[in-house]
C-alpha cells in the first residue's frame, strides 16, 4: 500500500467513526449539567476573592497563551523559521493560543461565581482550543488546506455545541451530548492521527505529552476532594489548571524548538547537487 492509499485509508476510519459518533447522539438521552459541578473542594478565599486558588490558577493559562503568541510573530522568531514553515501555518495556531488567552478571564469569571450560566464563559475558549488543536493536526499530517477550511467549521460547531447545551439549561432540558462528543471526538482523532498520520515536522510526540497531560488534569478535577483532602493546601481542581496550563506550555515548546523535516531534505537535496 502506497503512502497516499494508506492516508486515504485513514481518512475514510475517522470519517467513518466521526459520523458513527454524531449519529449515535440520537440514541442517547440528553445529558444534563449536574448542580454538583459547581461545588468545588476549595472554596477558601484571599484578598476579597472568592474560590481564590481556583480563579487565580488561571493565569498560567495567559502565561502560556502570551509566550506562544509572542513566538509566533516576534521578528525574532518570524514564521519563517524552524518553527511553522509558512505563515498561513500560523492561524490556526493562533486562534489555539488567543483562546488560551481566554480560557484565563472565562474560566476565572466562572470560578469566582460558579453556575451555569459563568460555565458558558468557560467552555466556550475551551471548546475552541479543542477544535483548532484539531485543525492543526488535520493540516500538519493530512493536509494544509483541508486543515484550514475546516477550522472555521468545527469553531462554528464547537461553539454552536456551548449556545446549544446553555439554551438547552434555560428550557429546563439541559442537554450536554453535543459539546460532550466535539470534546471527546476532538481528542480521539488527534490520538488516531499522532499514531497512524506522521507529521513532516520533528518533535510531534509533543501532542501526545499534551493528551497525557489533559487525561491527567481531568483525573485531577475528578478526584478534587480527594486531593485536597490529603494536604489541605491545594485541590485537584486547582491542580487540573496547573496540568493543563502546562499542556499549553508543551505546545509553545515543540513549535519552538522543532524543525521541519520537509525543510531538511530539501537542504539535503541541494547539498548532495553539489
Amino acid at each position: 500500500m502506497s503512502a497516499l492509499e494508506n492516508k486515504i485509508l485513514h481518512i475514510r476510519i475517522m470519517l467513518g467513526f466521526s459520523a458513527f459518533c454524531f449519529a449515535a447522539l440520537f440514541f442517547v438521552p440528553p445529558i444534563a449539567q449536574p448542580l454538583e459541578y459547581h461545588q468545588f473542594a476549595d472554596s477558601r478565599s484571599f484578598l476579597g476573592i472568592p474560590n481564590f486558588l481556583n480563579v487565580i490558577s488561571n493565569i498560567l493559562f495567559l502565561a502560556a497563551a502570551v509566550y506562544g503568541l509572542k513566538l509566533l510573530f516576534d521578528p525574532r522568531e518570524g514564521t519563517q523559521g524552524p518553527c511553522l514553515e509558512s505563515r498561513i501555518e500560523a492561524i490556526p495556531y493562533t486562534i489555539f493560543f488567543a483562546a488560551a488567552a481566554l480560557v484565563c478571564f472565562g474560566s476565572g469569571y466562572y470560578h469566582w461565581s460558579p453556575d451555569n450560566a459563568s460555565l458558558v464563559w468557560d467552555r466556550l475558549p475551551i471548546t475552541i482550543l479543542f477544535t483548532s488543536l484539531l485543525a492543526i493536526m488535520i493540516s500538519e499530517r493530512i493536509n494544509q488546506r483541508a486543515g484550514l477550511i475546516l477550522l472555521p467549521f468545527m469553531l462554528a460547531l464547537g461553539i454552536f455545541s456551548v449556545y446549544h447545551w446553555h439554551q438547552s439549561e434555560l428550557m429546563g432540558a439541559g442537554d450536554l451530548r453535543l459539546y460532550l462528543i466535539i470534546q471527546c471526538l476532538s481528542a480521539l482523532l488527534i490520538l488516531y492521527m499522532l499514531f497512524f498520520l506522521p507529521s513532516h515536522y520533528s518533535r510531534s510526540n509533543r501532542f501526545g505529552w499534551m493528551l497525557m497531560l489533559y487525561i491527567v488534569a481531568k483525573a485531577a478535577e475528578f478526584f478534587d476532594q480527594e486531593i485536597f483532602n490529603l494536604q489541605q493546601w491545594v485541590s485537584g481542581h486547582t491542580v487540573k489548571h496547573m496540568l493543563a496550563a502546562l499542556a499549553v506550555l508543551i505546545l509553545v515548546e515543540m513549535l519552538r524548538c522543532r524543525i521541519s523535516i520537509n525543510r531538511v531534505q530539501r537542504i539535503t537535496n541541494a547539498l548532495d547537487r553539489y
